[in-house]
């Protein structure tokens, strides 16, 4: 919030059309915060994270968010590999709140706040925490976040958040025609684990991984896509040589294929463990979260699954040290330096309301003692109480506002709170 000049306070913002005073709140302002609430396969096997995916649905959030009044905003990010959500809340006893309603001990979720969400944040976005380093589609899945939050606060934050990770990985992306996924660390692997020539490799789902994964192994493979509701583009189709058929074909198409790359979103497995052939070799890809396709298929003779888990086991390594990291790291903490003071707004402008309240109290309870005024006056001297306020508050708001973000400027900012606590009792 803005401070705007006032008749009545010039440094205190007044809600429009507001003519008598605010009540002095007990209690002082809170200033917000943001957390993150974090799962993934870094830390925990498929089978949890995929219980966790589908157990933290949209409708769930919602009903949760309705639960936790403190809870200003929340989103979630989900992506093949990580379950995240995102709050705005007054204390960090609405994150214990959370935890409680999570699936999953509340140990096994990794709690950030502050700068070092911000940053995580920004390496999420730009493919610095994927499975494929530098990945680009995980931008698109961040952007999606931040258009599903759930919000009561009359000034949001957390689409800007998520809208300014995406726009901030793009900025620092590398820029060339084959940058990592998902999609071609599957590719890359059917590559080497199928030891025919061109094999028959069937790709169902056509969203962005799916047809990556087409593309990758075009040249390479006959390509067979699978989609649910409509065939992929003619260009598509044209530039990689891939034939589509419906969902319902599957079970025919599975009888003579060599591989099976799974990318769709599905609520249960897409795969019939009862079509798949027993009498031949049989490459399975699953990079669906949750599954796709059932992990009893191992028990079969002849088929090999490779799913997210053994995939990140795999692929994933330490990001090295880069000149995107360096600058995705610059953009996170100006951003947060920027959010921080923003956050400390609100708070600010709280306490300046808390003290004109006060004064206006003492104003009305004073006029007994003044015997007969003319209104020039009694204007005459609540200017000069306002002046007097002023002349005591403002500094001390300016310090405030300009406070840094980090431990340092936190410390401050908590003792400001403690001293400057406007007390309506004048006890």
């Amino acid at each position: 919030m803005t401070a705007v000049a006032s008749d009545r306070f010039p440094f205190v913002p007044e809600p429009v059309g507001r003519t008598e005073p605010s009540p002095a709140p007990a209690t002082a302002p809170t200033r917000l915060r943001i957390y993150g609430i974090a799962a993934d396969l870094g830390s925990l096997p498929l089978e949890e994270l995929e219980r966790r995916s589908r157990a933290v649905t949209a409708e769930q959030i919602r009903t949760w968010f309705s639960q936790f009044p403190g809870t200003r905003e929340v989103a979630v990010l989900s992506t093949c590999h990580r379950v995240e959500l995102v709050l705005l809340a007054r204390s960090s006893s609405e994150v214990d709140h959370w935890l409680r309603v999570l699936p999953g001990s509340p140990r096994t979720w990794q709690v950030r706040e502050g700068s070092e969400l911000f940053l995580h944040l920004f390496r999420v976005a730009a493919g610095r925490e994927s499975l494929a380093l530098g990945e680009a589609e995980v931008r698109q899945q961040v952007r999606a976040a931040g258009r599903s939050v759930e919000s009561r606060h009359p000034r949001p934050m957390l689409a800007e958040l998520f809208s300014t990770a995406a726009t901030a990985a793009e900025e620092t992306a590398p820029s060339g025609p084959s940058l990592p996924s998902v999609a071609r660390v599957a590719a890359t692997l059917v590559r080497e684990l199928l030891d025919r020539r061109d094999p028959r490799v069937l790709v169902v789902g056509t969203g962005a991984v799916g047809r990556q994964v087409a593309e990758d192994l075009a040249g390479a493979a006959r390509i067979t896509v699978v989609y649910r509701a409509r065939p992929p583009p003619s260009e598509f189709l044209d530039a990689t040589g891939a034939r589509p058929v419906p969902l319902d074909a599957l079970p025919a198409e599975l009888r003579s294929a060599d591989a099976v790359v799974t990318a769709i979103k599905s609520g249960s497995p897409c795969l019939p463990t009862s079509e798949l052939p027993r009498d031949r070799p049989l490459l399975l890809v699953d990079l669906g979260l949750p599954r796709n396709i059932d992990p009893g298929v191992r028990s079969l003779p002849n088929v090999r699954l490779v799913d997210l888990e053994e995939l990140h086991a795999r692929f994933a390594r330490s990001p090295a040290d880069s000149g995107q990291d360096a600058r995705v790291a610059r953009l996170a903490g100006a951003y947060w330096a920027e959010v921080h003071r923003r956050l400390g707004e609100p708070w600010v402008d709280a306490w300046l309301r808390s003290a004109e309240a006060i004064r206006r109290e003492e104003f009305a309870n004073a006029r007994r003692f003044w015997g007969v005024l003319t209104p020039e006056q009694e204007a005459a001297v609540g200017r000069l109480t306002e002046r007097l306020v002023k002349r005591l508050l403002l500094p001390p708001a300016r310090r405030l506002r300009s406070l840094p973000a980090g431990p340092d400027g936190d410390r401050e900012r908590e003792l400001a709170l403690r001293l400057l606590r406007p007390d309506p009792d004048g006890s």
